[in-house]
């Protein structure tokens, strides 16, 4: 009994594999599992290891049935997409199945007249040691390449194709794996197989690590795509912002056709007139039309952009910015940037009535650091996904997505949260 239950227990080191790659990704505790699932395989291997005893039967009889009631539970105790969990299980499966049939070959040779349908105490001794030796060195990968596989690579076509792979060397194994010992000691086999065993394992080790690679490659060429597909469509956006910002310009040196209607009235002494004039003109203007909120040219006719079109609205727009005059990224990224939050701010407040109240705060911090936040009024709160706010245009707000990309574009940070009817926007930029 103690054979058979040891030699199961060889499935210890393969399900902690399993694991590593998903912490981030599971519906229990980490810690409640680890308990639980080390007291359950145990329990597992006695049970299992008895019946076979009994039996005298191979201790696969009893593993592979429950190999498919492991794969899942596991794919239900992980919040990902079937195709992940079940991929990067039979990516693991493919590579302990090697090392059962490499174990087998050291078996045959130390003890080639074990009477029994399970391992001997040299052979299990050399497959445990196999076991958490594979663990040790996928430790880093599993918990690093494979769990930026499944955070990033969102392409469900290329985990379809990844699993073919694992299943045929898995059913290969399998095929492959000897029936009796005697098979091994004919001819020169007893040295060929465990060769072959470990060229097979070389070769899918060097296929998951081409995998990871193309997958990397892959990723960073969509994400470059998107961020320039994202900054094009926002720098048009620019454009047409500083082109209004322009006519408005023009607009302001039309006040010199107002003061020579005054100079007309003053002439004329037509003083209700002039009064009824510039009460007319001065309510038809927002207020403060000429304040400098900052040194920046571009930030500034920005923000005054922005004053004029929230006073049209009739929100109150407060503005604090604290900056120098060259900004700490790219002029255009950072009106990017602050558009895309002061806008969406304008356009949450205009779906409501009430207090409409926005605050823009602007903190230089160093040379190399700045806050942005950005607070408006929100009595109800937004629907999320991915983390950012929906929008009502989009099924995710393309603004909110590009402040983010930019962000972390510049070793920054993005985060939206909304609490007691306030909306809170938040930017830290630290190039």
């Amino acid at each position: 009994m103690f054979l058979p239950t040891l030699e199961l227990l060889t499935a210890v080191p393969a399900v902690i594999t399993s694991f590593l790659p998903v912490k981030g990704h599971l519906r229990v505790k980490g810690r409640a599992l680890l308990l639980w699932g080390i007291l359950f395989l145990h329990l597992w291997a006695v049970l299992g290891g008895a019946l076979c005893f009994h039996w005298k039967i191979d201790v696969g009889f009893w593993k592979y049935p429950w190999a498919a009631v492991y794969a899942i539970l596991y794919s239900r105790m992980v919040k990902l997409p079937a195709w992940k969990p079940v991929s990067v299980l039979l990516a693991i499966c493919g590579v302990f199945s090697c090392l059962e049939n490499l174990a087998v070959s050291i078996d045959a040779a130390l003890a080639g007249g074990n009477p029994f349908p399970w391992m001997s105490l040299r052979g299990v001794s050399a497959k445990l040691a196999l076991c958490w030796g594979i663990v040790a060195v996928m430790w880093y990968p599993t918990t690093h390449a494979s769990r930026w596989l499944l955070s990033e690579l969102e392409m469900p076509g290329t985990w379809y194709v990844f699993w073919i792979l694992p299943s045929l060397f898995i059913g290969l194994n399998l095929y492959i794996k000897p029936r009796n010992y005697e098979t091994l000691y004919a001819g020169r086999m007893l040295q060929i197989f465990p060769v072959m065993i470990l060229v097979l394992l070389a070769l899918l080790l060097f296929s998951y690590m081409m995998f990871y690679l193309m997958a990397q490659g892959l990723g960073k060429n969509i994400r470059l795509e998107k961020e320039n597909a994202f900054l094009q469509v926002q720098a048009a956006q620019y454009r047409a912002l500083r082109r209004n910002i322009e006519e408005t310009r023009r607009a302001r040196h039309d006040l010199r056709q107002h003061l020579a209607v005054i100079q007309g009235c003053i002439d004329s002494s037509n003083w209700k007139a002039l009064a009824d004039y510039v009460k007319g003109y001065r309510e038809s203007q927002p207020p403060e039309t000429v304040k400098s909120y900052c040194k920046n040219y571009a930030v500034d006719a920005m923000l005054q952009y922005y004053a004029e079109k929230a006073f049209q609205e009739k929100m109150e727009l407060d503005i604090s910015a604290r900056m120098e005059e060259k900004t700490i990224i790219p002029e255009p990224e950072f009106c990017v940037l602050l558009g895309n939050l002061v806008e969406n701010a304008i356009e949450a407040c205009s779906r409501h009535s009430g207090n409409r109240h926005i605050q823009v705060n602007i903190q230089q911090i160093s040379h190399t650091m700045l806050s942005l936040t950005v607070d408006n009024t929100c009595p109800a709160e937004p629907v999320w996904k991915d983390g950012r706010p929906k929008s009502s245009k989009h099924e995710t707000g393309i603004g909110t997505e590009s402040v983010q990309i930019i962000a972390q574009k510049y070793n920054g940070e993005a985060k939206f949260e909304w609490k007691d009817g306030i909306f809170y926007a938040s930017v830290m930029l630290n190039p």
